[in-house]
């Protein structure tokens, strides 16, 4: 029976893969790996210039108009969200903006217009329009679009943090090993929560979403931090009302019942004395951290981590994962830094993701997917219908 599930298991995997790759032959994708890398876009409002990249290689150049002083292009991470060749202006009077490529849906895109060799726009960044034809018949909607201030370029990099794909096929062995003569389930210390798990996990490998997984680290926000306490508070017995991260009367009394039992002055103030005493008192320490992944514009779960040096900045860097085809355990990643004096190997140096994380994404991981490291976290333009933008000012 283990063996036939196990078949079964590796059979499905193995279908998945074939059905992928007959999809990728169809479109004439199996050539290399670098004809398979998908474009990106690196922006330097600085130089004026857009270079488009696939994988490290810079694929093709040209002059851009971004916005003028009042109407400035922010800085930050994007992807293309939308395109049409035939667009025009909600904001501004019904202006033209033929081939648009749109990376916020409050305005901003990329599209054919005057490039006079300054920045003369209302905040997006104009093309000159045989480039604009040209860039519009390269990329896909979720191509990277990396907007920085002096010119950058993406360099290879390895750090034991950056996730691997992980095709759970280590499970199937296993499942195999116990149908090894002599051997039973049992003995193998298999059961049937364990066959329905490693299923599971297999089905969930094999029709996995091909779009890249958007995975962003940074500093846990002031609601989250609020949740914190009030969980504490709930621990050690003193009712905080709901665990909804906004500071009202039922936490307020909830702080004061802890300092009158910690003989403090019963001032009901959210300081950060208050945090380290609450902290100390649930025995642990406080976790800064975050991270949240996203895939198909949509939130997929998010997490507390553990950032070290907390009071060093982060700066923004985006690290990108090659191509790699199903089945294989390791890609290359290449990374840029947006902003900030901080080496994107030293940020990574800081950061600790539980293993259960690690392999919950390196199961989801298919080519393109990215991961951002920023203290600026998700922007105000993160939402339905994107990936993180991240803005750091």
């Amino acid at each position: 029976m283990v063996r036939a599930i196990a078949a079964a298991l590796a059979l499905g995997l193995t279908t998945g893969a074939a059905a992928a790759g007959a999809a990728d032959r169809a479109a004439g994708a199996i050539a290399s790996a670098k004809d398979r890398e998908r474009v990106r876009l690196i922006i330097s409002r600085d130089e004026q210039r857009v270079d488009v990249y696939r994988g490290n290689e810079l694929v093709t150049s040209s002059p851009i108009s971004t916005g003028r002083r009042g109407y400035e292009t922010p800085l930050g991470v994007y992807s293309i969200l939308g395109k049409k060749k035939v667009h025009y202006s909600n904001l501004y009077g019904s202006a033209p903006m033929p081939y648009m490529q749109r990376i916020t849906w409050s305005g901003i895109a990329l599209h054919a217009g005057r490039v006079p060799g300054y920045p003369a726009s209302h905040g997006c960044i104009r093309l000159p329009r045989a480039f604009a034809v040209k860039l519009f018949g390269m990329t896909e909607v979720g191509a990277d679009v990396i907007i920085t201030s002096t010119p950058k370029r993406p360099t290879s990099v390895v750090h034991d943090l950056l996730f691997q794909p992980q095709p759970p096929d280590a499970d199937i062995a296993r499942l195999d090993y116990a149908h090894a003569p002599g051997a039973t389930p049992a003995s193998a210390g298999i059961g049937l929560a364990d066959i329905e798990y490693i299923a599971a996990r297999t089905h969930a490998y094999a029709t996995r979403s091909r779009s890249p997984v958007r995975v962003l680290i940074t500093w846990r926000n002031g609601r989250q931090r609020m949740m914190d306490i009030q969980v504490m508070l709930r621990e050690l017995g003193h009712d905080p009302g709901d665990v909804d991260g906004y500071f009202g009367r039922n936490t307020a009394n909830a702080i004061q019942s802890f300092q009158r039992a910690s003989e403090l002055p019963p001032t009901g103030m959210l300081t950060d004395d208050l945090v380290a005493a609450l902290y100390r008192a649930v025995g642990r320490a406080e976790v800064k951290g975050h991270l949240y992944v996203r895939q198909d514009y949509r939130d997929v779960f998010d997490t507390p981590i553990t950032i070290a040096e907390t009071e060093t900045p982060l700066g923004t860097h985006v690290y990108t994962l090659g191509a790699f085809d199903d089945g294989d355990k390791s890609a290359s990643w290449s990374t840029l830094t947006v902003a900030g004096e901080t080496s994107p190997t030293a940020v990574l140096d800081r950061v600790t993701v539980p293993g259960e994380i690690r392999t919950r994404i390196s199961e989801m991981l298919t080519p393109g997917s990215s991961l951002i490291v920023s203290d600026a976290g998700f922007g105000r333009e993160t939402g339905k219908g994107t990936d993180f933008i991240v803005q750091p000012r």
